[in-house]
């Protein structure tokens, strides 16, 4: 051996149990414990220990960190406080996002970037998003294949929310739900890119006036607009009369210019691919997983806008499940409010919604201009 080579003693240790993942035994992944190996450990020790020796990369690291009740927070460049996380926990936080509850199997760009609105943060996200999404079962066996489509897209831009919207028929669906379900009836708002769905056994204008009332009108107001197909359902006498009563246009596309419905049709494909990454084995209950197929959509980032559906709605983003189990900034320290600061931050929000739907109103015209 040269004399230049230093001896090192490794110790491997032989565990005869299987992994806790494997006995079924769950993970605290609110623990506060910092291993040796946790790239936090030395930044955390710099923070506590400002005088001890330490390297210097450590030391420019540091710069861009605090300690914030024993929690290690990064400064963004925007000056929003994020999380640190260990291993345990972001592979906790990935498994939500990607494929919880509110999990719409998204790609690896829109998981990191979901992942840092809601405050969280370290240093391998985009590699470890990559490495997760490329690792789903489900996203391998469902994937879509990427196409330029035959003609360009017609963009519709409204000027404001729930002023227009784009409204289709998916299905006839097989096999049909364990309800007697073969039809969904979709609608999206132009602007928030919104969604609202309902499965459906049959396809009447009496379905088709039941869901507007519902689940447009009744919530969001009434719109200027409604943009459909020629399907019969659409153009039957009583949908027109309905649309007279309300005072709100029925506007249809042509078989000459169909991509004029573009938007519905867009919203139709990422809702169908959802379901099926959700549903593997028993593929009759998609009408129970409708719900959440929703919600992963509504919290998701739309690449036209630039932001969720949801925070474009309701000027904050919504409280997501990973923040439950791996608590978000915003959810550890809620309690530290007090009333009068608590409401001063719900009107900050306030204000800052008018500026966020302006620009995504210019992102959405330069996406038309573009096209």
């Amino acid at each position: 051996m040269p004399e230049d080579y230093v001896q090192r003693i490794i110790k491997v240790g032989k565990k005869s149990l299987p992994s806790v993942l494997t006995i079924g035994m769950k993970i605290d992944v609110n623990s506060a414990m910092i291993t040796e190996d946790d790239w936090r450990n030395p930044i955390i020790t710099y923070l506590r220990y400002p005088t001890l020796p330490s390297e210097k990369r450590v030391r420019i690291m540091a710069m861009n960190y605090l300690m914030w009740n024993e929690d290690l927070v990064r400064k963004s460049k925007d000056e929003v406080l994020l999380r640190c996380l260990g291993r345990k926990e972001y592979m906790k936080v990935m498994g939500e996002t990607h494929e919880g509850i509110c999990g719409a199997h998204q790609g690896r760009r829109k998981m990191c970037w979901l992942m840092r609105r809601y405050g969280y943060f370290w240093p391998t996200m985009m590699k470890d998003c990559i490495d997760y999404s490329k690792g789903c079962e489900a996203c391998q066996r469902h994937g879509l294949i990427q196409q330029a489509p035959s003609v360009p897209m017609n963009l519709v831009v409204k000027p404001w929310p729930f002023r227009g919207w784009a409204m289709d028929l998916i299905g006839k669906i097989y096999p049909a739900s364990s309800q007697q379900h073969f039809f969904i009836i979709v609608a999206t708002d132009y602007f928030t890119k919104w969604v609202e769905a309902k499965p459906v056994k049959s396809t009447t204008s009496q379905e088709i006036i039941i869901f507007i009332k519902e689940q447009i009108i009744q919530r969001f107001g009434i719109p200027e607009s409604i943009t459909t197909d020629r399907r019969s359902s659409f153009i039957f006498r009583e949908m027109l009369d309905m649309a007279e009563a309300f005072k709100f246009r029925m506007l249809q596309s042509t078989p000459y210019y169909a991509q004029a419905n573009g938007q519905v049709e867009s919203s139709n494909k990422v809702i169908i691919n959802i379901i099926r990454k959700m549903l593997e084995k028993n593929q009759k209950q998609w009408y129970e997983k409708l719900s959440e197929t929703l919600w992963a959509y509504r919290t998701s980032k739309r690449e036209a806008t630039g932001m969720t559906p949801y925070a474009l709605t309701y000027c904050h983003d919504a409280i997501l499940p990973m923040e439950i189990a791996v608590q978000s900034f915003r959810i550890a320290h809620q309690h530290d409010l007090v009333r009068k600061n608590y409401s001063q931050a719900m009107l900050l929000e306030l204000e800052g919604l008018d500026a966020s739907r302006i620009e995504t109103l210019n992102k959405l015209l330069a996406g038309k201009q573009a096209v």
